[in-house]
């Protein structure tokens, strides 16, 4: 995993042809944590209250939107330029998955402290990003999909670099489980001798010969389990209620 340092790349859209997908495309943005958007002589002009509604609550990333005349003023300030485009033989410009875009920018955001910025150009929905826009650009950003049936819209591509960024970024989540603690193996093992203890007056090891086996069966389970504390109070709770009930 990346480094804690990473400044946020751009978005650049160029020529949209439908506010609505830039919209959707600031939604996906702002899911991934993204929110600065730069758009290209969008089609029907800027701004526009089509974009809005699609956008949910990422109206933020529209209002702040910036809008360029040309592809060169769009990447001006930028350290590295990324095009998206399914046409990955362009002028022998390399050519990079999302996954290594994002891990590139994030390394290379690391070594400059944080001040290397980056750009992933997209262009319009109908045709894609054309040879002069690619030629800004220092590598060239593809999905290998179903090779059946390559096509993305214009959100779905924001989407799926947004969250190889997001997902590879030094403070990122990898598992829901960060936070959880289990219980000691104190308060497990105290509460699998009192099961064993009551399991064995309810007469249910009746095969004394298989007992041994079936608590290291019992155990395991409960092992994998890995139960919270809470848990196993609660646990504990359970065997209290049955024998009060039996009493």
């Amino acid at each position: 995993m990346s480094g804690e340092v990473s400044i946020k790349p751009v978005i650049v859209l160029v020529q949209t042809q439908m506010a609505v997908n830039i919209g959707m495309c600031a939604r996906a943005m702002l899911n991934c944590g993204l929110d600065e958007l730069r758009l290209v002589s969008p089609r029907d002009g800027w701004p526009n209250a089509d974009a809005v509604a699609p956008s949910t609550d990422a109206r933020r990333v529209i209002e702040a939107a910036k809008v360029y005349s040309t592809v060169a003023d769009a990447v001006a300030d930028c350290h590295q330029v990324y095009a998206a485009t399914a046409r990955i033989r362009h002028l022998n410009t390399p050519a990079v998955t999302a996954a290594e875009a994002a891990d590139e920018m994030h390394a290379a955001s690391a070594v400059s402290g944080g001040e290397n910025r980056a750009a992933v150009l997209f262009g319009p929905e109908a045709s894609g990003l054309d040879n002069d826009a690619m030629s800004y650009a220092d590598r060239l950003l593809h999905y290998p999909m179903n090779p059946d049936f390559t096509s993305l819209n214009l959100a779905q591509a924001v989407l799926l670099f947004s969250w190889e960024w997001w997902s590879s970024r030094g403070a990122a989540v990898t598992t829901y489980e960060q936070g959880w603690e289990s219980a000691s193996r104190e308060e497990l093992e105290h509460y699998l001798h009192r099961l064993e203890d009551e399991l064995d007056v309810a007469g249910f090891f009746t095969n004394p010969a298989k007992r041994a086996n079936t608590m290291r069966k019992i155990r395991s389970f409960y092992s994998r389990s890995r139960p919270s504390s809470q848990e196993v109070n609660s646990l504990q709770g359970i065997i209290t209620a049955l024998l009060s009930e039996r009493r």
